[in-house]
C-alpha cells in the first residue's frame, strides 16, 4: 500500500517533522520514502511561541515545498504544542501507530497534518510515565529488525522501553542528564568539580559503585572522595557521570530479573549514546546501537504506509 493519491494528480510531497521542546528535525521524502532532504532548525515548541502553522508556512518554504502530506512527532502533540494528541494506553501496539494519528488542521491549503500520538504507561504500583516522539524512534528500529527487549534513547531524560511482539510491556524515565547538569553545576559536587572531560577509569568506577548504596548516599561519597584525597577533583565529572548512568542501569537490570536475556537496542546520535553503549559493554550487557535519523525515516515509511 501506498500513500493515497487522486487518480490523475501527483502525490503530494512527503515529510516528517520530529518537533521538539527546543529543536526541530524535518524529514523530506519520496514516494519510495528514501529520503531526500533533512533539515534542522530551534524553532522548538517553545521558541515558535504558539505561531505553528506560520513556522510552519516558513519550514515549507525552506524547503520549497508547497502542497504536502506531513505526519508530526514529539513534544508539538504535548498539551503546550500545537494539538494535544492524547496518550495512548499500552495495550495499543507500537505497530499499529498508524491508525492513531490525530488529524491537524494546518490552516494551508494542499497540507496535510497528523499528529503521532505518545504512550502512558501505568506501572504495577500505579505510577505513571510516560513518552512523546520516542515511539516513532521505537516503531522504526522494530521496522528495521530491532529484536524485542529493551529499547534504550538516551537524552537529557533517558526513556527505556520494553517491547514484546510489537506492544509496549514497560516504560521508565530517568532524569539522569538533567540531574548530571544539576549537580556539576549548582550544589556541593559542583564545588569540587574543576574540568568535565573524560576520565574514563572514574566513569567506571563511578558505574561499579552505583549498586552498592542509595544515590543521594553514594553522591555524597563522591565528593567524600575527593576530600579524602581518595580521588582527584578533575575526576569527579566522570565519576558522577558512571554513578548516575550505573544507578539507572541497576534499577533496569533489577527489573530484568538480574541479567537481560537480548540485546539492549540503543536508538541515539553517536555522542549521546557513548557514555551508555560504553557503559554497558563495561557491565557484560549486549547492545546494539541504531542510528536515529535511518530510524526516524523508518518509522516514516511505516506510518505513511509505504511500500519497500
Amino acid at each position: 500500500m501506498t500513500a493515497s493519491t487522486t487518480p490523475g494528480t501527483t502525490a503530494a510531497p512527503l515529510l516528517g517533522i520530529d518537533w521538539g521542546t527546543s529543536n526541530r528535525r524535518a524529514y523530506l521524502l519520496d514516494e519510495r520514502g528514501e529520503l531526500v532532504r533533512k533539515h534542522e532548525d530551534d524553532a522548538g515548541i517553545l521558541n515558535v511561541q504558539g505561531r505553528f502553522g506560520d513556522s510552519l508556512r516558513d519550514l515549507l518554504q525552506t524547503l520549497q515545498v508547497g502542497s504536502a502530506d506531513i505526519i508530526l512527532s514529539g513534544m508539538v502533540g504535548s498539551r503546550n504544542g500545537w494539538v494535544e494528541a492524547p496518550y495512548l494506553d499500552i495495550s495499543q501496539p507500537i505497530t499499529e501507530l498508524k491508525n492513531h494519528l490525530l488529524e491537524v488542521d494546518s490552516g494551508l491549503p494542499g497540507v496535510r497534518c497528523r499528529i503521532v500520538p505518545g504512550y502512558r504507561y501505568l506501572d504495577p504500583q500505579g505510577l505513571p510515565d510516560v513518552m512523546r516522539g520516542e515511539e516513532a524512534q521505537v516503531l522504526g528500529a522494530l521496522a528495521l529488525s530491532a529484536s524485542s527487549g529493551w529499547f534504550l534513547l538516551p537524552g537529557t531524560h533517558s526513556k527505556w522501553v520494553h517491547v514484546e511482539d510489537g506492544t509496549v510491556r514497560a516504560l521508565l524515565t530517568f532524569m539522569t542528564g538533567e540531574l548530571f547538569a544539576l549537580m556539576s553545576q549548582h550544589g556541593t559536587l559542583s564545588k569540587v568539580i574543576t574540568a568535565e572531560q573524560s576520565i574514563p577509569a572514574a566513569f567506571e568506577a563511578g558505574l561499579r559503585a552505583a549498586p552498592h548504596g542509595a544515590f543521594t548516599h553514594m553522591a555524597f561519597c563522591c565528593r567524600a572522595l575527593v576530600v579524602t584525597d581518595m580521588m582527584p577533583p578533575d575526576h569527579t565529572a566522570s565519576y558522577l557521570s558512571g554513578l548516575l548512568i550505573g544507578s539507572e542501569l541497576d534499577d533496569i537490570r533489577r527489573r530484568s530479573g538480574g541479567d537481560f536475556n537480548v540485546p539492549v537496542q540503543v536508538v541515539g546520535s553517536p555522542g549521546l549514546s557513548a557514555r551508555y553503549l560504553n557503559a554497558l559493554e563495561l557491565l557484560g550487557t549486549p547492545a546494539r546501537a541504531w542510528q536515529p535519523d535511518g530510524v526516524y525515516v523508518a518509522a516514516l515509511r511505516h506510518l505513511f504506509q509505504l511500500e519497500r
